[in-house]
């Protein structure tokens, strides 16, 4: 942890110190600064994040923004909301954490780094935390570059590009190493206005984990992938005041756990498709 937490507060330094001199030059007049939050219960069906999949009802505080150089995005996630004992994870993880800021450089350089589709450029961060009562929890950091770019039809989406800092990761080999890379890609696009304020949305993400060195051992080798996809696909009705929705969720070897295999006497399951409906108030 101490390592991480160095790792961390280096790269920060550096930042600053190299950029401390244009950090506010950028015209402010430029950047439409705004935030936003949702609180959202959530029903999650046939879920994977670990060897097998589970089902939870869980809250999810979820975030975000723009103000000048910072665009922000993160949600908190409580598990097991309802304390129900048919709950999958009732007693285990309280809460997950994802916080995703991204620094813009075209602020910081007080310059123009638009190029035909590309809109914008970023240093991107993605920050994961989970607690684990009997053990060794997730805590994860994702760094690398980040862009906004014009993708016919979706419009303007998030893609960026991660190297993995692994501090804790359950216990697993590749814990306090950089292991893997991160291809991502998010959206938000309205199909349909009824009025200003009440529209039906297609949201959603794509995260390609690979690269990883998950092999350090026989257990390893048998269970555990170099890689990871889950894809997220939702239609929401957003009102002025509050979202209902549905979402598919796509994975493949998720959190690098391998499909069918027999592990404590059961076949994992770790590909498939996951369900997810919503409700939530908007702030």
């Amino acid at each position: 942890m101490k390592k991480f937490l160095f790792i961390v507060l280096l790269l920060n330094l550096l930042f600053f110190s190299f950029f401390n001199i244009e950090l506010f030059a950028k015209d402010i007049s430029t950047i439409e600064n705004k935030q936003w939050a949702n609180v959202i219960l959530m029903k999650g069906v046939n879920q994977r994040g670990g060897p097998f999949k589970f089902d939870d009802t869980y809250l999810e505080v979820e975030f975000g923004g723009r103000y000048e150089w910072l665009d922000l995005y993160g949600y908190v996630d409580f598990i097991d909301i309802l304390n129900s004992k048919s709950s999958d994870k009732h007693g285990s993880n309280n809460y997950f954490v994802d916080i995703e800021p991204r620094i813009s450089l075209d602020y910081l350089f007080n310059k123009d780094f638009s190029y035909k589709a590309l809109k914008e450029l970023y240093l991107a961060f993605d920050y994961y935390y989970a607690d684990e009562p009997n053990g060794k929890g997730l805590n994860v950091l994702w760094m690398g570059i980040g862009s906004d770019i014009d993708i016919p039809w979706l419009g303007t989406s998030g893609v960026n590009f991660y190297t993995r800092y692994i501090d804790e990761n359950y216990g697993a080999s590749n814990e306090h190493t950089f292991d893997g890379y991160v291809a991502h890609i998010n959206w938000f696009k309205p199909l349909y206005f009824f009025t200003d304020s009440r529209f039906i949305s297609f949201q959603g993400y794509l995260d390609y984990e690979f690269g990883s060195d998950l092999d350090e051992n026989s257990f390893e080798r048998q269970y555990r992938t170099s890689d990871s996809l889950q894809s997220y696909l939702g239609l929401y009705l957003h009102n002025k005041s509050w979202l209902i929705g549905y979402g598919l969720k796509a994975y493949k070897n998720m959190t690098q756990w391998k499909d069918n295999e027999i592990l404590n006497g059961k076949k994992t399951d770790s590909t498939g498709f996951g369900h997810y409906f919503s409700i939530a108030y908007k702030f």
